[in-house]
């Protein structure tokens, strides 16, 4: 199982870890579209288009390993010819759940924590790289709503 934890409360920085032991860590800093992560030496981005809610991961190279469609209740990660649909379970974003060929949940990504500031990933089945993806993709979807929210209620109060 993985769990990504921020760094420190006031920061976008998260430490992730599968079972206890450290593997990377990425940022979600404002004005960053995406994260960038290194995993086994290798280096990662997770690209966010900004209109579209669509997702790609892209190696070192720039190379698409893999995408989401416009990620919303229900989306799907797409990855070597192979879709994998996931879809909310929970109010606020709080859970994914990964959803088998016969239709049946077989993983989950929940946002937990103090201020929703961790997440956990149980995504059998799913390459380790494809996993931490799936878990930035729900925590940038969760900031970009987050702050969709703030300028809506900026709007309204004359600010």
């Amino acid at each position: 199982m993985l769990h990504a934890q921020r760094i420190h409360l006031p920061s976008q920085g998260y430490e992730l870890t599968e079972d206890g032991r450290a593997l990377t860590t990425f940022s979600l800093r404002r004005g960053r579209i995406g994260a960038r992560f290194t995993l086994h030496g290798s280096d990662y981005h997770v690209r966010a288009h900004r209109f579209s809610g669509v997702y790609e991961l892209l190696d070192a190279d720039g190379t698409v390993v893999a995408s989401t469609d416009r990620v919303r209740r229900s989306w799907n990660l797409t990855c070597s010819e192979r879709v994998v649909p996931f879809r909310r379970t929970a109010a606020a974003d709080r859970e994914y759940t990964m959803v088998g060929n016969d239709g049946e949940p077989v993983g989950t990504i929940r946002r937990t924590g103090h201020l929703r500031s961790e997440a956990t990933a149980d995504l059998p089945g799913l390459e380790l790289v494809l996993q931490l993806f799936a878990l930035v993709v729900v925590l940038l979807r969760r900031r970009r709503k987050r702050a969709a929210a703030a300028v809506r209620s900026s709007s309204l109060t004359g600010g």
